[in-house]
């Protein structure tokens, strides 16, 4: 049988309006009795009721996290995160799935006028939607598309690729491919937009001159692609010694391709990664990849969201997460540390 206020209130000794005050976080109670409360809460396993909470505070504890994708391991370990972070807080989160350019981010808000917030990696919606929205309900945007009236997380993607190249150069590569760089002519997503052009900041600043011949465009960002990359390259018999790869999908897809055609890695060809996801750590040979922390990157996203629901007045942040290079096998490794297949 589910616990109620008055079992909660007859346990700690204290009035129903007190155990009320406890579990919705609100002032005037002392910490003595708001830790009796919260021991009673836990011990009869007792839940608010939703609805009850929603005709009270006018919220209903649910938020939205839409994403391109869940086929992206990155979107996959991203949303795990999110709802993770948001648990803690007691919150509950919709998921929705919105399309590689944000297609069905329309839809996604129009069938959801109910939740009390929405995290969105955005990439389709119009900025004047988005700023309309936004003054409607708290919205906290992911990724690399900016806007000035709404609040963001974002990572240090100039960071992160001069780091990249940086280890590459240091490491005595002289000739490196690059794949994920925007596909001429047609709608590229942010990331893409960004990391290419972190490229061609950092390769200024660190004196190299890149090969047009070596910069493979990829609208998709999968594993697929990156085997498909590398395989052009190789085909068309271009010369490189490093592959630096703007997500980590990209980067196992080119191990993979290499190892399948006798190139071994990192002695003849070097590959770096961004985005430090779970599996980069065993391939092999494990990959070198950015991390953006990405339970940082979740954590600041839920954090947004509930400052602007505790306070619509203050004005968009955009916070940008702190990236590191992790050196791994796949530049820093040699034949001795992995068994070619």
């Amino acid at each position: 049988m589910t616990s109620k206020i008055l079992d909660v209130a007859a346990l700690a000794g204290v009035s129903a309006k007190t155990v009320s005050r406890v579990v919705n976080d609100e002032p005037g109670v002392s910490e003595s009795t708001r830790r009796k409360v919260l021991e009673a809460v836990a011990r009869l396993d007792y839940s608010p009721d939703r609805a009850a909470t929603y005709l009270r505070t006018g919220r209903s504890g649910v938020i939205g996290l839409a994403v391109p994708e869940l086929g992206q391991p990155f979107f996959a370990e991203l949303a795990d995160r999110i709802a993770t972070t948001a648990a803690r807080h007691h919150l509950s989160v919709v998921l929705g799935v919105t399309g590689q350019h944000g297609e069905a981010e329309e839809d996604f808000l129009n069938r959801h006028v109910e939740l009390d917030g929405v995290i969105l990696y955005w990439q389709g919606l119009g900025p004047q939607r988005l700023s309309t929205e936004a003054r409607r309900r708290p919205i906290v945007i992911l990724g690399e598309n900016k806007h000035d009236d709404v609040d963001r997380v974002t990572m240090g993607n100039d960071l992160g690729v001069r780091l990249a190249l940086a280890h590459l150069l240091a490491l005595g590569r002289e000739r490196i491919a690059v794949i994920g760089m925007p596909e001429a002519g047609t709608p590229s997503h942010g990331a893409a937009r960004a990391r290419s052009e972190a490229f061609r900041r950092a390769a200024a600043e660190l004196g190299l001159e890149p090969d047009p011949s070596l910069l493979v465009a990829s609208d998709e960002w999968r594993r697929p692609e990156g085997a498909a990359a590398v395989r052009y390259l190789l085909d068309q018999g271009r010369r490189f010694d490093a592959v630096l790869a703007f997500n980590d999908g990209l980067a196992l897809g080119a191990l993979h391709e290499l190892n399948r055609q006798g190139v071994h890695v990192p002695d003849e060809v070097a590959v770096t990664g961004f985005d430090n996801l779970e599996i980069s750590r065993f391939s092999v040979p494990s990959l070198t990849t950015v991390s953006p922390r990405l339970s940082s990157y979740a954590d600041d996203a839920v954090d947004l969201l509930l400052q602007r629901l505790a306070d619509p007045a203050l004005p968009p942040r955009t916070m940008v997460e702190d990236v590191t290079l992790l050196p791994r096998d796949s530049t820093i490794g040699g034949r001795g540390l992995w068994a070619h297949a």
